[in-house]
């Protein structure tokens, strides 16, 4: 994806030019390496922006004090993840400095460039960045392969939500219809504590890996009335 194709889908996405009023135009010129990653970078490269209705991410290879005075004037706030939340024109951005995102913090991943944000993901999918500054998409293969299959697979195993990280694996299953690794597959059983609501579908995941223990698991239609 070059360069003036990726930045006019994020400006279409924002709903604006990026004009001089914008934050991130602002932040461009305030912050090294500002780069948007995860799951928007994802749903713009399905070309189904439609599907992303989160917070917009972003992280800096600044610190975190240089963060907050470069957008002290949007009121930030602290996230629980140890980043900058602050609003505009009613949405929400996060911003974390590299040296600060979960990850690098917990010794997982040694980061020296902001391309290194793309090894902290949970998800294949959404090992992404736009380099804000040099306008710039950068895909590591691995996950352009499990975009273009549509195949979800584990990036980086450790993370702070497990259960949460399971659930989004069904939901990316059951509505963006993206198939799941067998290694994925077994994750999801592994930490199930949030799955009460989803037993059909722990079943056909458990019924998947004894009759298929190599092949990606897909939820179909067929599937969908023992589902939910």
């Amino acid at each position: 994806m070059n360069s003036k194709s990726a930045k006019k889908k994020i400006q279409v996405f924002l709903g604006e030019e990026l004009g001089e009023t914008h934050p991130i135009q602002h932040l461009k010129s305030s912050l090294a390496d500002l780069a948007i990653f995860g799951g928007m970078i994802r749903d713009l490269t399905l070309g189904r922006p439609e599907f992303f209705n989160s917070d917009i991410d972003l992280v800096s290879s600044a610190s975190a004090e240089e963060i907050y005075y470069a957008i002290r004037n949007y009121s930030p706030v602290r996230n629980r993840f140890g980043g900058y939340r602050f609003f505009f024109l009613g949405r929400p951005y996060d911003i974390w400095s590299l040296e600060d995102t979960w990850a690098v913090r917990e010794g997982y991943v040694k980061a020296i460039c902001i391309e290194d944000l793309c090894r902290t993901t949970f998800f294949t999918t959404d090992a992404a960045i736009f380099n804000i500054n040099s306008e710039c998409f950068y895909l590591p293969k691995f996950c352009r392969q499990s975009i273009r299959r549509k195949i979800l697979d584990i990036n980086l195993i450790h993370n702070p939500y497990p259960a949460k990280m399971a659930i989004k694996a069904i939901d990316l299953s059951v509505r963006r219809g993206f198939k799941l690794s067998p290694g994925l597959c077994e994750y999801v059983l592994r930490n199930d504590a949030l799955l009460g609501n989803f037993a059909g579908f722990r079943a056909n995941l458990i019924s998947h890996l004894e009759k298929s223990p190599e092949r990606p698991f897909e939820f179909t239609r067929q599937l969908s009335l023992e589902f939910i």
